[in-house]
Protein backbone atom coordinates (compact mmCIF):
# COMPACT_ATOMS: atom_id res chain seq x y z
CA UNK A 1 0.00 0.00 0.00
CA UNK A 2 1.41 3.48 -1.05
CA UNK A 3 1.89 5.98 1.60
CA UNK A 4 -0.87 8.61 1.57
CA UNK A 5 1.20 11.19 1.75
CA UNK A 6 3.06 10.72 -1.57
CA UNK A 7 1.59 10.86 -5.32
CA UNK A 8 3.68 9.61 -8.48
CA UNK A 9 5.93 11.86 -8.97
CA UNK A 10 7.44 11.44 -5.22
CA UNK A 11 6.24 14.83 -3.78
CA UNK A 12 4.59 14.93 -0.44
CA UNK A 13 1.45 16.56 -0.21
CA UNK A 14 1.83 18.58 3.01
CA UNK A 15 -1.01 20.78 4.63
CA UNK A 16 0.97 24.23 4.25
CA UNK A 17 -0.49 25.84 7.11
CA UNK A 18 0.57 22.62 8.98
CA UNK A 19 4.02 24.34 10.27
CA UNK A 20 5.08 21.40 12.48
CA UNK A 21 4.50 18.80 9.93
CA UNK A 22 6.99 21.18 7.82
CA UNK A 23 9.15 21.44 10.60
CA UNK A 24 9.32 18.00 11.21
CA UNK A 25 9.94 16.81 7.64
CA UNK A 26 12.61 19.26 7.88
CA UNK A 27 14.16 18.07 10.87
CA UNK A 28 14.64 14.75 9.29
CA UNK A 29 16.68 15.92 6.04
CA UNK A 30 18.99 17.41 8.69
CA UNK A 31 19.07 14.26 10.83
CA UNK A 32 19.98 12.51 7.80
CA UNK A 33 22.69 14.99 6.24
CA UNK A 34 24.45 14.65 9.37
CA UNK A 35 24.04 10.74 9.53
CA UNK A 36 25.45 10.82 5.65
CA UNK A 37 28.53 13.33 7.06
CA UNK A 38 29.68 10.76 9.66
CA UNK A 39 29.27 8.03 7.03
CA UNK A 40 31.30 9.58 4.50
CA UNK A 41 34.01 10.04 7.31
CA UNK A 42 33.51 6.21 7.79
CA UNK A 43 33.92 5.62 3.78
CA UNK A 44 36.96 8.10 3.60
CA UNK A 45 38.68 6.40 6.38
CA UNK A 46 37.90 2.48 4.65
CA UNK A 47 39.37 4.17 1.28
CA UNK A 48 42.37 5.42 3.04
CA UNK A 49 43.27 2.82 6.00
CA UNK A 50 42.82 0.34 2.54
CA UNK A 51 44.51 2.43 -0.59
CA UNK A 52 47.31 -0.33 -1.11
CA UNK A 53 44.63 -3.29 -0.93
CA UNK A 54 42.60 -1.61 -3.41
CA UNK A 55 45.27 -0.29 -5.40
CA UNK A 56 46.75 -4.27 -6.04
CA UNK A 57 42.88 -5.23 -6.54
CA UNK A 58 41.53 -2.57 -9.19
CA UNK A 59 42.92 0.04 -11.10
CA UNK A 60 44.65 3.59 -9.97
CA UNK A 61 41.62 5.37 -12.13
CA UNK A 62 38.88 3.51 -10.40
CA UNK A 63 40.34 4.09 -6.87
CA UNK A 64 40.90 7.82 -7.69
CA UNK A 65 36.87 8.21 -9.12
CA UNK A 66 35.78 6.97 -5.58
CA UNK A 67 37.76 8.94 -3.37
CA UNK A 68 37.20 12.00 -5.96
CA UNK A 69 33.21 10.79 -5.72
CA UNK A 70 33.48 11.08 -2.42
CA UNK A 71 35.00 13.99 -2.00
CA UNK A 72 32.78 15.94 -4.19
CA UNK A 73 29.64 14.82 -2.00
CA UNK A 74 31.45 15.70 1.21
CA UNK A 75 31.47 19.22 -0.37
CA UNK A 76 27.78 19.39 -0.96
CA UNK A 77 27.05 18.46 2.65
CA UNK A 78 27.65 21.72 4.38
CA UNK A 79 25.30 23.72 1.93
CA UNK A 80 23.16 21.68 1.91
CA UNK A 81 23.07 21.51 5.90
CA UNK A 82 23.46 25.47 5.52
CA UNK A 83 19.80 25.50 3.65
CA UNK A 84 18.11 23.13 5.29
CA UNK A 85 18.86 25.78 8.53
CA UNK A 86 18.01 28.23 7.07
CA UNK A 87 14.54 27.18 5.69
CA UNK A 88 13.90 25.90 9.18
CA UNK A 89 14.10 29.68 10.11
CA UNK A 90 11.92 30.27 7.45
CA UNK A 91 9.23 28.10 8.67
CA UNK A 92 8.16 30.96 10.79
CA UNK A 93 6.64 32.63 7.62
CA UNK A 94 3.98 29.61 8.04
CA UNK A 95 3.29 30.56 11.82
CA UNK A 96 2.88 33.95 11.87
CA UNK A 97 -1.06 34.11 11.55
CA UNK A 98 -0.37 36.93 9.13
CA UNK A 99 -1.79 36.17 5.29
CA UNK A 100 1.31 37.10 3.50
CA UNK A 101 0.63 34.81 0.03
CA UNK A 102 3.93 35.75 -2.09
CA UNK A 103 5.81 34.48 1.21
CA UNK A 104 4.09 31.89 1.56
CA UNK A 105 4.28 30.94 -1.86
CA UNK A 106 8.03 31.35 -2.37
CA UNK A 107 8.36 29.39 0.95
CA UNK A 108 6.12 26.19 -0.49
CA UNK A 109 8.33 26.63 -3.84
CA UNK A 110 11.79 27.07 -1.51
CA UNK A 111 10.43 23.70 0.10
CA UNK A 112 10.06 21.81 -3.21
CA UNK A 113 12.83 22.89 -4.65
CA UNK A 114 15.21 21.58 -1.29
CA UNK A 115 12.80 18.12 -1.01
CA UNK A 116 13.65 17.43 -4.79
CA UNK A 117 17.46 18.55 -4.10
CA UNK A 118 17.58 16.32 -1.17
CA UNK A 119 15.91 13.34 -3.14
CA UNK A 120 18.39 13.65 -5.60
CA UNK A 121 21.48 13.67 -3.52
CA UNK A 122 20.58 10.42 -1.39
CA UNK A 123 19.63 8.53 -4.67
CA UNK A 124 23.34 9.89 -6.12
CA UNK A 125 24.70 9.16 -2.53
CA UNK A 126 23.62 5.89 -2.18
CA UNK A 127 24.41 4.69 -5.59
CA UNK A 128 28.40 6.02 -4.59
CA UNK A 129 27.96 3.67 -1.31
CA UNK A 130 27.17 0.68 -2.36
CA UNK A 131 29.36 1.53 -5.29
CA UNK A 132 32.49 1.26 -2.42
CA UNK A 133 31.01 -1.58 -0.60
CA UNK A 134 30.66 -3.56 -3.35
CA UNK A 135 34.50 -2.80 -4.24
CA UNK A 136 35.66 -3.20 -0.76
CA UNK A 137 33.74 -6.36 -0.46
CA UNK A 138 35.97 -7.81 -3.36
CA UNK A 139 39.19 -6.36 -2.39
CA UNK A 140 38.46 -7.91 0.98
CA UNK A 141 37.60 -10.82 -0.27
CA UNK A 142 40.71 -11.32 -2.39
CA UNK A 143 43.24 -10.13 0.11
CA UNK A 144 41.75 -13.16 2.02
CA UNK A 145 42.05 -15.74 -0.62
CA UNK A 146 45.57 -14.56 -0.96
CA UNK A 147 46.40 -15.21 2.89
CA UNK A 148 44.63 -18.26 2.46
CA UNK A 149 46.94 -19.57 0.02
Amino acid sequence: MKHPFFNQYKFKYLEWNDAQAIHDVTLLWKSQVEFIAVEQAFLGELLTEHTLQLLSETSFEYARHLAVELDAFEKVVPKLLRRITEHLNEVKVLMDGKDEFQKERTFQDAHILLELKMGDYQDKYKLLKEEIFKTMKSVFAKSKSKLIA
